[in-house]
């Protein structure tokens, strides 16, 4: 009785681990597979992949993220350079006095950034989402044979950690890019302190002949900062792909009365 019991137990608990393995790697898939669509690069080739996933991905992934952060910015530099051309046709046909042009261009600088601030939450709260990422996505997550809302369930759970990882390798990028402008920002004053004291400098000419360099410095650090921001916003594209997929897999499984929706 008793070596019964153990074997049976046994055997469920090689079921149940079984069963958590293959979530874990039908999650790796379904990332996997949803980076390789929104990067549009193949994803199926084990040695291709092993390449364009450590070498290819991470510059595209980069360039797609720079690319939704910059969006509002495009949007205003569009709608300000359109502004910009009626306000000079209209100066040129009603013969509107010059004296009006600084207004005129104050306008068509902040009116469209008033525009962009203030968006409706339509234009913006997807991340970057289209209908098309959680289309595919959602057939991603069919094809690895999440097909009830249980195993759905799961998956948000492994999604969930997972972001919750990139958050934080986020913050840290953060939190080392502020801390390298800090550190530099303290060595350069006590430098120029240095080279008043040692030289006779001014402060003028000690600053003027450290500007180049703290000028590098400066935009090396807003360089790492904004491709940090840019990996972040990739990172939401790919996450929340992923998670609106789910829910229009709950959606269609709901949708299915006749099937065991609650049932591995």
């Amino acid at each position: 009785m008793g070596c019964s019991l153990r074997s049976i137990l046994a055997h469920y608990l090689g079921v149940r681990h079984l069963r958590f393995s293959i979530m874990f790697e039908s999650t790796q898939n379904i990332l996997e597979k949803t980076e390789g669509y929104i990067l549009n690069l193949p994803s199926d080739n084990k040695l291709w992949s092993l390449f364009t996933r450590y070498i290819v991905f991470p510059l595209k992934y980069l360039w797609l993220g720079l690319g939704e952060f910059l969006k509002p910015a495009s949007l205003w530099a569009v709608i300000a350079f359109l502004l910009m051309i009626a306000v000079t046709m209209a100066k040129k046909n009603f013969g509107i006095n010059h004296e009006y042009s600084f207004l005129m261009i104050n306008f068509c600088i902040y009116f469209p950034m008033i525009l962009v601030i203030f968006a409706v939450p339509s234009t913006y709260s997807y991340f970057g989402v289209s209908s098309a990422h959680v289309k595919k996505t959602t057939q991603i997550i069919e094809a690895e044979g999440i097909d009830s809302i249980d195993k759905v369930e799961l998956l948000e759970e492994n999604i969930e950690k997972i972001y919750d990882r990139v958050c934080s390798r986020v913050l840290f990028y953060k939190w080392l890019v502020g801390a390298s402008w800090t550190l530099y920002v303290v060595v350069f004053n006590f430098e120029l302190r240095f080279l008043m004291k040692s030289s006779g400098q001014s402060i003028k000419d000690a600053i003027s002949e450290n500007m180049l360099t703290f000028f590098l410095v400066l935009f090396s650090a807003i360089g790492a900062l904004l491709l940090v921001v840019g990996y972040k916003k990739a990172s939401d594209l790919l996450i929340k792909s992923i998670e609106f997929g789910c829910v229009e897999q709950k959606y269609k499984l709901l949708k299915m009365p006749n099937k065991q929706i609650n049932k591995d």
